[in-house]
């Protein structure tokens, strides 16, 4: 007898090739058969599923995500994800991750992990130094998606040789050669550049070819938020082409984008370059999520030179900043879409008032210039103010979204859908739609086939991750599976109300067992941790 018998499906297999009718069942976890008319009486299986007029998919696997601490936070359902028809997550992007951590460096770390977070930070602390010890933290306390881990390369460099804004000695880079191949033997399916955020940012070609090898020594992923998706994206890429060529490393492009209106129109010349890369033979993917706004702290509107020495350093002289400083964030900020485009998440509790609010509304208030407001805002929030900045066009994302190369990944984090957990901020939409918004996107614009915006949501990020039993639908494979409406699958958010459940998700079905029916979680959470072979 199966465990579990899917009928009446329009399977989507993963692999790209056309849809067809049919049946699916599951057995121990497995799937153990694929066929017409399987199931001859519901004798047969233990559970029947009904999937008449909906699609049946691999789970979809989002490959960029941020959710390393969010299954730790007691009495809430971190289930934004599992809502959206993910049963995989890969968390530690951007060059921040929570492994390793080490006692002596905790509060820093636990500074970094916030420092661009949306979610609160309180009642954590874990100290992990191996993928054993979050491994044990995840049974502990089981996430409602499976996950797996990168290695943020800002973590890395801060546990080895602090925050400071320098290049490591040699016996510095051998300590993070040494730690990041550690890690990668335990599991951690690569490493990941945050080169925009500190300590990561500090971090130059020399340093990045020599870290990308211990990952291509290992066959993971090199995930890189670059160091410029605006003005200087094209030498960006160049940048990160280059440690890909030099170290053989399979280069991932985090969250694809051109930001601010200068760079609007370029998408093609922008997938040019990479395609080319391609096709010398540089192994180069990319992701990217479905959204008109990006999020990050409001600090990346500051230079550099002022984030020497951690948050605490950096508020310190952001208390006078002088006109050099200002000058320069009123540039990036207006790369970013000007002051009425930067949308303040919280700050973190010192003026609710001004949560949601605009930064150039923030400034009237403040009877400031916004370029001078967003220092003390920092100031103020002790460097704690994640924003939505409004600044991509749709003409260009659609073009990349068109790319076969480019998988799906929500930027965001496994999130609950209690208003009170996030003290009165509002999170990016993306943690709670970029799945469903994708589809919804793909199907009003006509910009993929249904089987090909399956495959790029399941069936590539599966390859890009080396992960066999996953991302497809066939006999033997991993039974983690997504069943959709495809005429109804739809993004409820706004910015202003993230707290959604999609349309269109019917069921999940994570390692065998339903996980998610109807938009209701059935049983416990049952993730686990996935470790890179």
């Amino acid at each position: 007898m199966y465990d579990l018998l899917i009928t009446n499906g329009l399977i989507v297999d993963g692999t790209g090739k056309a849809p067809y009718g049919g049946d699916i069942a599951i057995t121990a976890g497995k799937i153990a058969a694929i066929g017409q008319n399987l199931g001859g009486s519901t004798s047969i299986a233990k559970k029947v599923f009904d999937a008449q007029g909906c699609v049946v998919s691999p789970g979809f696997i989002d490959i960029h995500s941020h959710s390393d601490w969010c299954p730790f936070y007691k009495g809430y359902q971190m289930e934004s994800k599992l809502q959206q028809g993910i049963t995989l997550e890969i968390v530690g992007n951007c060059g921040i991750s929570l492994l390793p951590t080490t006692t002596a460096k905790h509060a820093e770390i636990t500074e970094l992990m916030a420092s661009g977070l949306e979610l609160p930070m309180h009642g954590l602390s874990m100290v992990d130094e191996t993928v054993t010890d979050y491994e044990k933290h995840l049974q502990q306390m089981p996430p409602c998606t499976d996950m797996g881990l990168l290695i943020g390369h800002g973590t890395l460099r801060a546990v080895v040789m602090g925050f400071a804004m320098k290049e490591p000695s040699a016996a510095e880079l051998a300590g993070m050669e040494s730690l990041l191949d550690k890690l990668m033997s335990e599991g951690a399916f690569g490493m990941s550049l945050g080169l925009i955020y500190p300590p990561s940012a500090y971090g130059q070609l020399e340093e990045l070819v020599a870290l990308a090898k211990v990952v291509k020594r290992h066959n993971g992923i090199l995930a890189v938020h670059m160091r410029s998706e605006s003005t200087k994206i094209f030498e960006a890429v160049d940048e990160m082409l280059t440690v890909a060529k030099r170290s053989g490393v399979h280069l991932q492009i985090s969250h694809l984008k051109l930001i601010g209106r200068p760079q609007w129109g370029r998408a093609q010349e922008l997938l040019a370059k990479i395609k080319a890369a391609r096709a010398a033979g540089v192994e180069v993917t990319c992701d990217q999520y479905p959204y008109l706004a990006t999020c990050a702290s409001l600090a990346v509107l500051i230079p550099d030179r002022m984030k020497d020495g951690g948050t605490e350093a950096m508020c310190e002289r952001l208390k006078h900043p002088d006109a050099d400083v200002i000058a320069e964030t009123k540039a990036e900020m207006e790369r970013r879409g000007g002051a009425e485009g930067v949308l303040v998440i919280t700050t973190t509790g010192w003026k609710p008032a001004y949560d949601g609010k605009t930064l150039g509304q923030i400034a009237a208030d403040m009877h400031m210039l916004p370029e001078v407001a967003a220092s003390e805002i920092l100031v103020q929030s002790k460097g704690l103010a994640p924003c939505c900045y409004f600044c991509l066009n749709e003409e260009d994302m659609l073009t990349i979204m068109q790319e076969k190369f480019i998988a799906v990944g929500c930027d965001g984090y496994a999130l609950p859908y209690d208003r009170d957990f996030f003290m009165g901020s509002n999170p990016h939409p993306r943690s709670y739609g970029s799945f469903p918004k994708f589809f919804q996107t793909v199907r009003e614009k006509k910009v993929l086939s249904l089987e090909e915006a399956v495959y790029k949501t399941t069936g590539l990020a599966a390859q890009i991750l080396h992960l066999p039993e996953r991302g497809q639908l066939s006999v033997g494979k991993r039974a983690d599976i997504t069943v959709f409406d495809w005429e109804k699958i739809k993004d409820l958010t706004e910015y202003t109300n993230p707290f959604q459940k999609p349309e269109g998700i019917k069921m999940v079905v994570l390692n065998g067992k339903i996980a998610l029916e109807n938009k209701e979680l059935v049983g416990k959470p049952q993730g686990h941790l996935v470790k890179h072979c």
